[in-house]
């Protein structure tokens, strides 16, 4: 941790206080955490950043031993960030109400900043968010830029976990922050499409601390959206390559599902209609592949014997598989979303390719039968241009 208190005033580790005036108030007994009142020691070696640690670690509501150098250093570097773009951040500000301490507070506006550098749980994740909240703060995570990793243009492998602290921007598209304290840099990720469980279309934007001068600019939306779509449709046509390359060989239990269900109605998972696999509005809920869900729905709809269904019966039937674990649900905290957001999305996709049309609310009617390739060459074919018409 980098505050402690100091004969009850706080003092922290990124001022100007020599080592030796550190140990000299060390002599004294005085320095104290804010949470427990324990005593703390200065740690001031030299290869790893300055911080106290807990003399003897006893329990503690607000301080977790074992931070990383990095994390300390990020923490830090935001800190003195903040301080550079006239803000007046609050280090390790600890909430006793819901016994939280986000790594940054803005008191001005109730808004708690954490660095995230180690993986959390949807659960912790959900839990916090949650705790802010409840306390009508607002909150964003900042992740370290080393949980990320690029692998292309537009093309990043992220953390699952990361995803689920995206918001949305006015645009409605999904966004995430990532910063390195040792360049001293941000990595904002805009326009954010999963293509899978961590790899991720978005385009990025960096920036040194130096040029980047205003806190809005986190939730900021800079990406010419007309030019990156063309890059994207690229992106999601070589992951739909990818599903009919791999179908056959995949041994997750959604993938055998799908792939039993279709077999035994003469249907073949890798040769899935041009029309699923599609990043249509909200699908991203459901983190199962969406040529897995939106094939399976295909499915459903065809088999039914009337041209009348009800989205109450689509409800049912991916509730049930979600219940098995055969589709797995994605959950975003900080949206006011959820699967059957994903569900619908879906649907307006089929309605605006009409190959349904909607009857009245909750109320649809088939039009046209779904079409499957009969070979890999023609689904790929198909592939191509269907994504040049969408």
């Amino acid at each position: 941790m980098l505050v402690a208190l100091f004969n009850d005033q706080y003092v922290d580790m990124v001022g100007e206080t020599t080592k030796e005036e550190w140990y000299q108030k060390n002599k004294s007994g005085n320095l104290r955490c804010p949470v427990c009142q324990n005593k703390v020691i200065p740690k001031c070696g030299t290869k790893k950043t300055w911080h106290f640690a807990h003399h003897s670690f006893r329990e503690c509501n607000g301080y977790h031993e074992g931070e990383t150098d990095y994390h300390l250093l990020g923490k830090k570097g935001l800190y003195k960030w903040l301080i550079n773009v006239d803000e007046e951040p609050i280090l390790e500000y600890y909430l006793r109400d819901i016994h939280q301490r986000p790594d940054l507070f803005l008191e001005k506006y109730q808004h708690a900043i954490e660095f995230q550098c180690a993986t959390v749980t949807g659960n912790d994740l959900r839990k916090r968010i949650t705790g802010f909240e409840s306390l009508n703060m607002e909150s964003d995570w900042i992740f370290g830029m080393k949980r990320i990793k690029q692998k292309g243009p537009n093309l990043f492998y992220i953390q699952s976990s990361d995803l689920s602290a995206a918001k949305k921007d006015d645009n409605g598209h999904l966004y995430l922050n990532y910063y390195c304290p040792l360049k001293e840099q941000f990595l904002l990720l805009r326009n954010i499409i999963p293509l899978s469980q961590t790899k991720t279309a978005a385009h990025a934007h960096a920036f040194s601390t130096k040029n980047f001068t205003d806190i809005q600019c986190l939730s900021k939306t800079f990406t010419n959206l007309k030019q990156d779509n063309l890059n994207y449709n690229a992106l999601w046509n070589k992951q739909k390559t990818t599903w009919r390359m791999t179908a056959f060989k995949n041994n997750s239990p959604g993938v055998m599902y799908f792939k039993k269900v279709l077999y035994f109605n003469h249907r073949s998972l890798t040769l899935f209609p041009s029309i699923a696999g599609i990043p249509s509005k909200d699908y991203y809920h459901i983190e199962t592949s969406s040529y897995l869900w939106q094939t399976y729905m295909l499915f459903l709809i065809e088999q039914l014997p009337t041209s009348l269904f009800s989205l109450n019966f689509i409800h049912l039937e991916f509730q049930r598989l979600l219940h098995k674990r055969i589709l797995q649900n994605r959950d975003f905290p900080y949206l006011n979303e959820s699967w059957k957001d994903a569900i619908h999305g879906y649907l307006d996709f089929l309605v605006n390719h009409l190959l349904i049309e909607k009857v009245s609310e909750g109320t649809f009617r088939k039009l046209q039968r779904v079409h499957y390739p009969k070979t890999l060459d023609e689904a790929f074919k198909l592939d191509e241009i269907f994504s040049e018409k969408s």
